[in-house]
């Protein structure tokens, strides 16, 4: 039996209505080049537990200067459409590009355990 992983269906309004939260990290530490490394500590997968290895690893994120002015606008009260807009303005990128990119990028923050979305009900003014 193949199994698949359906993630629940927003629409595309609630979606860029959700705001980005930072999870919880060990540190952060600014880069040379204006970016951030960000280092999150994870439990360990289940097969190293199988193997006998106990405790936490820690894991370290680097992000270029554009990934961090999205991860540092991620503060619990911007929605994803105000982060685009302002990623917008300030790259001169058209709304559904700095949409699509800041989007983008959420998701693989997301991944990476850096941030949680708050996404409100479909039936929520945003």
């Amino acid at each position: 039996m193949v199994r698949t992983s359906q993630e629940p269906q927003i629409s595309r309004q609630s979606a860029l209505g959700a705001v980005p939260i930072h999870l919880p990290v060990v540190c952060t530490e600014p880069r040379e080049d204006g970016g951030l490394k960000v280092t999150v500590r994870f439990d360990r997968p289940r097969w190293h537990r199988w193997l006998g290895v106990t405790g936490a690893v820690e894991r370290t994120f680097g992000l270029d200067p554009f990934g961090r002015e999205v991860y540092d606008a991620c503060d619990g009260e911007r929605s994803v459409r105000e982060i685009a807009r302002r990623f917008a303005e300030a790259h001169h990128l058209s709304r559904p590009e700095a949409e699509i990119a800041v989007t983008r990028f959420l998701k693989t923050l997301m991944a990476k355990s850096l941030v949680a979305m708050a996404v409100p009900k479909e039936n929520e003014p945003t």
